[in-house]
């Protein structure tokens, strides 16, 4: 495989960046604001939200659990679901955000056993966890890169110093509004600051899987005896073309059904687009091939006309295998999968199968408020979805929950036509405060292999 499928990949998941609103969107970050730009791509992209009275609080503080969010969103990265119970402070939306980071080494916690996710996080920790999960190659320092670091109050000894002096290398740094003689680096992170660092985050990535490909590319030129420059010349380039050789900028396309192979660069993800042309049960199944270490995930993106749409379908995790049994409308959709241990090789097995009548968002049966549902699960199958709507502007108190879950568990989506605010978005199990518009529900077995399971859903006050 070539960088040039790293680089698609980070094209697909940042597809949100875009070009800026005529006009602002927040009262609080007019038109010409420092953190306009960045503000409004990343709200669009649903990696930071507004407030319920309409502003965006840009001098608002953040904390190190809504730091990881954000950058787990901008990323595109799927938090492990099986992540949990690994500080002794950590529970609630933020746990699998915080457990998957801990497990991948993006993040440690503190000698006391703990992680602290209300701490504000301060802007060299952020520094740190935007380039460890955008994976950006940060070196120890040289005599020679000690000189970018001018400001009076860093230490060229600091624990955080390379991180500070490789952003301003990639480019995370400067950003607006920036002291020029000092840094501030135990001052707590701004949300107009934190936006501003993961937008060029998100761009010095891009640069990276850049000049990796490119450089890719000139090494294999040169095995085989042929430089870029003559391959240019002799008409090379057109024959790559009529060979269809996908170019830098190219994703990988394919078609349905799938059955294909190949072997992750690092742990970085693999993205496969290809097209339903009618209404079908699909089975995916992503496997690692026998003897390779470590499990992979995967998720399916129904497309739409941005990049990404809010239907997706998160695969179930279970012996080095993750596997899908969707019901799909047709459309384009995107897979991505993405490995736990570095440079494995898999396999992906994609067909149209039976399935039970209710597989997807479009076989989703309808919950009402106060009306338990007792269902059944059916050996082999994976999921079972279910929809509400509220009707009130003002949003209502609800608690979803669900009984007889030993072995089952739930996930609770979102549609575009609901405004969710804040970091935290619904829980299966937890009250919350749901806002007008369409939601989702997929309840989810945990193991692939399993018997039936008998369980009852409720939505209540």
């Amino acid at each position: 495989m070539h960088s040039w499928i790293r680089y698609s990949t980070f094209l697909v998941a940042s597809s949100f960046i875009l070009t800026v609103h005529a006009s602002a969107v927040f009262p609080d970050v007019p038109q010409g604001h420092m953190y306009q730009e960045s503000v409004e791509q990343l709200v669009n992209a649903g990696v930071v939200n507004g407030n319920p009275d309409g502003n965006f609080y840009p001098d608002r503080a953040v904390n190190r659990a809504e730091m990881l969010k954000m950058l787990y969103v901008a990323k595109g990265l799927q938090a492990d679901e099986s992540s949990r119970n690994c500080f002794s402070d950590v529970e609630g939306w933020y746990e699998l955000y915080v457990c998957d980071a801990a497990a991948r080494r993006f993040v440690a916690g503190y000698s006391d056993g703990t992680f602290r996710p209300g701490n504000e996080v301060n802007r060299v920790e952020a520094l740190k966890m935007i380039q460890e999960v955008f994976g950006l190659t940060v070196d120890e320092i040289s005599e020679s890169d000690r000189e970018i670091v001018q400001f009076v109050d860093i230490s060229v000894a600091a624990w955080y110093t390379k991180y500070l002096v490789n952003a301003y290398e990639v480019g995370i740094l400067p950003i607006a509004g920036q002291d020029p003689s000092r840094f501030y680096p135990d001052a707590p992170l701004k949300r107009g600051e934190a936006t501003a660092m993961i937008y060029n985050g998100l761009y010095a990535q891009l640069q990276e899987i850049r000049e990796e490909a490119e450089q890719e590319e000139e090494e294999e030129a040169e095995e085989e005896g042929v430089s870029s420059s003559a391959a240019s010349s002799d008409g090379r380039e057109e024959e790559s073309e009529q060979n269809d050789e996908p170019e830098v900028n190219n994703i990988l396309n394919t078609t349905f059904p799938m059955d294909l192979s190949g072997k992750f660069n690092d742990k970085d993800p693999f993205v496969y687009r290809f097209d339903i042309d009618q209404s079908t049960v699909v089975s995916t199944e992503v496997s690692l091939q026998s003897g390779q270490p470590g499990d992979v995930s995967c998720i399916l993106y129904l497309l739409n006309e941005s990049g990404f749409s809010s239907e997706f379908y998160i695969g179930v995790q279970s012996d080095g295998k993750c596997s899908l049994l969707t019901t799909l409308t047709p459309g384009p959709y995107q897979l991505q999968i993405q490995p736990t241990d570095a440079n494995t090789t898999y396999r992906v097995e994609s067909e149209e199968v039976s399935g039970d009548g209710n597989d997807g968002y479009s076989e989703a049966k309808q919950l009402y408020i106060g009306a338990p549902r007792t269902e059944t699960l059916p050996q082999g199958n994976l999921q079972n979805w279910y929809t509400f709507r509220i009707n009130n502007p003002n949003g209502i108190r609800l608690k979803l929950d669900l009984t007889n879950s030993t072995n089952v568990g739930c996930v609770i989506y979102a549609m575009d036509d609901v405004d969710l605010y804040g970091f935290s978005g619904p829980e299966c199990g937890q009250y919350y405060t749901y806002p007008e518009g369409t939601y989702y529900v997929a309840v989810t077995r945990k193991l692939k292999h399993g018997t039936q399971q008998t369980y009852t859903i409720l939505l209540g006050n």
